[in-house]
This record gives C-alpha cells, structure tokens and sequence, in this order.
C-alpha cells in the first residue's frame, strides 16, 4: 500500500526510514511536484549531516556582467570547503573533463570571482568569456562533484588520517536535479560520475537523496547503479491529498506517463491548466523523445502550428529556479497553444487516451 503525505515531514520520514535499509533513494518526479521543497527541507532537518546540490546552490554564483566574471557569494559553505581543502584544481580538472577541456576557469576565491578563457598558449588565446546557462551550471556542479569526492576520499580514511574533521558528521549526501540545462551527452556523463561516487562510497555510512524529472538521467543512474541496497521511486502529489512515493522496479519511469496524461486531460476539461501541467507535458516530451530516438530533442515533437510558442513556455516555466515553490497563473494564450500541442501529440505519437 503506498502512503499519502500531506505534508514534506511525513514524505522525508518514509524516505529517511526506507534508507536505513539501503544506500540510494532515486526519485524520479516532473517539477513542480515539491523536489526542491524536499531536498532543501532534508537540509535544515540536519543542516551538519547533509551535504545539499539544489537550485539555491546554484544562486551562490551570479554572474557580473560588466567585468565578465562569475561572482561567488563569500558566506557560501561551499566555498568555505573549496578553500580550506585547496579544491581548486579539482574543480578546473571536473569542469574541464565535463566540457571536453575548450574552456579554463580561473579562480580567485579571495576576491569571491571565477574568470573564464580559452587558453592555446598563442595569439588565439582570450579571457573574458561569457559562458552559457548549461556551462554556469556544469561549472556549478563541477564544484559539488569536487566537494562531494573530497568528502568521500576523507570520510575512506580512518578518523585519525583524516585531513579534516569538517566531514564527520555528513550522512546525507542530497541532490535536486543538476542537469537542467545540460544536453544529452552531459547529463549521460554527469549521471555516470555521481554513479562511480555512489560506488566509491557504498562502505561508508553516507547515502543518497538524488531527485530528477529528466527521465535519461533517471535512466542512466537506475542502470548504473541497480543494486538491491539501491532504491528507486517516482514521486507524485495530488493538490488535495498529498504525495505520493511509488517504488520503481523498471529502468524507465515510463508507466507514470499515463498518468501524467490524464492528470493533463482532467486539466484540460476542468480549464484548470496550471504551470505544474506545462512541466509535466515537457517530461513527457523528453520520455517519448527518448525512447523513439530523436536525437534533436523534444522540440521535435511539437509539431502543431503553435510549436514555438509551446516550446519557448516549456522552455520559460521547466527552467525557472523557483519552479518547484512559486505557482504563477498562466495567460490564456499559453493554455489555448498548450491544449492545442497536446491534442497533436498524443494524436501524431499514437498515445492511448488514459483510463
């Protein structure tokens, strides 16, 4: 029998008390439905024992865009680790091998700021680079991945070896989708390294709170790790009853899809579209892109007349940072085209009306 929660304390408990008897806790949820509610909640219950990725980390960095730099807030606790560990090249190295190495970044945590270039050692060479939205946030999680290794490589060692004592009583390692912005090729590699830090740690008394709605990054994780002490769910909540967390024997979440479809129909028919609809349409495109094999990406299969539009809103309301706490109201010309592009979808892809 699967447990309502009405509220984010009773939902963590049963996570919480489920990973007393396992090491990972994969959750698989469209946004909107509460994960950085969730994750952020982990960490003020135990704000000594979590080690947290979530949007909020992400805020710690703001890019200045007059001087070209990337600032970092000085009372972050990331960048308190990153410079009593001497992280630094750590992060250069993860940030470089995750972007293919064309770009170096430069830091100066002393003055707070992170300067990016491409360095050829000729007259080719430049500073000052203004990096895309998905490298900001490789950048970002290139600086979690290299904290969370040194964590694990510390907490290896016996408490008397240990380089600090800064780690000890981290038990939760929590992460709320990293990958967002990423393409393909970077979420299949960021999905592989965290799995080979989730095995590097499987004798150590840390375990894993990870919560995504992209469906390969789900995918790639589920088959990495796919270990009994490995636990997978998809996360669900009703605006009246609450949440729900399912336990996830497949590799694809992809039986939730059906209701996803008819949670968007009884939307629809009760003209009661709301933005949590929107990003549930996005991660069924993103599922059903998946498994057809369209390489160019869900865009490809907004095929009505009001595809730009749709896809520029997806775009708008997936990629919000806020997405999972604030509920905006979504103008009447976004429902119209949404209910439009839907209608197409499930008619050019052959999607069986949901019972």
């Amino acid at each position: 029998m699967t447990n309502v929660h009405e509220t984010v304390v009773s939902l963590a408990d049963e996570i919480l008390n489920d990973l007393a008897g396992s090491r990972t806790a994969l959750i698989y949820a469209p946004n909107t439905i509460g994960k950085t509610r969730l994750a952020q909640y982990l960490k003020e219950r135990d704000p000594d024992g979590v080690v947290l990725y979530n949007s909020f980390v992400e805020d710690v960095f703001t890019w200045d865009n007059e001087r070209v730099v990337l600032k970092v807030n000085p009372a972050s606790e990331l960048l308190e680790t990153i410079v009593t560990q001497g992280l630094d090249s750590a992060i250069i190295d993860n940030f470089q091998a995750f972007t293919s190495g064309r770009i170096e970044p430069r830091l100066d945590f002393e003055s707070g700021e992170v300067g990016f270039g491409i360095h050829k050692g000729d007259d080719s060479s430049t500073d000052g680079i203004k990096i895309s939205r998905a490298e900001e946030s490789i950048f970002v999680w290139s600086v979690y991945h290299s904290v969370l290794n040194d964590v694990i490589d510390t907490l290896s060692d016996s408490p008397e070896l240990r380089s600090t004592t800064d780690y000890d009583q981290l038990t939760l390692a929590v992460i709320d989708d990293p990958v967002s912005p990423m393409d393909d090729v970077r979420i299949v590699s960021v999905a592989l390294t965290l799995a080979a830090l989730i095995k590097r740690a499987s004798e150590l008394d840390l375990k894993f709170v990870i919560a995504t709605h992209h469906a390969l990054f789900f995918n790639v994780l589920f088959n990495s790790l796919r270990r009994k002490s490995d636990r997978a769910y998809i996360l669900a909540r009703d605006p009246i009853a609450g949440w729900t967390l399912a336990r996830q024997s497949k590799d694809s979440p992809f039986s939730y899809h059906l209701g996803i479809i008819k949670d968007i129909q009884e939307a629809i028919s009760a003209n009661a579209i709301e933005r949590s609809h929107f990003n549930q349409f996005r991660a069924l495109l993103e599922k059903t892109a998946n498994f057809l094999g369209h390489t160019g990406g869900w865009g490809d299969l907004l095929v009505g007349p009001d595809a730009g539009l749709v896809a520029k809103v997806l775009n708008l309301y997936s990629h919000d940072r806020f997405a999972d706490i604030d509920a905006f109201d979504v103008a009447e010309e976004f429902k119209e085209a949404f209910r439009s592009e839907f209608q197409e979808f499930l008619k050019t892809f052959r999607w069986a009306a949901a019972a």
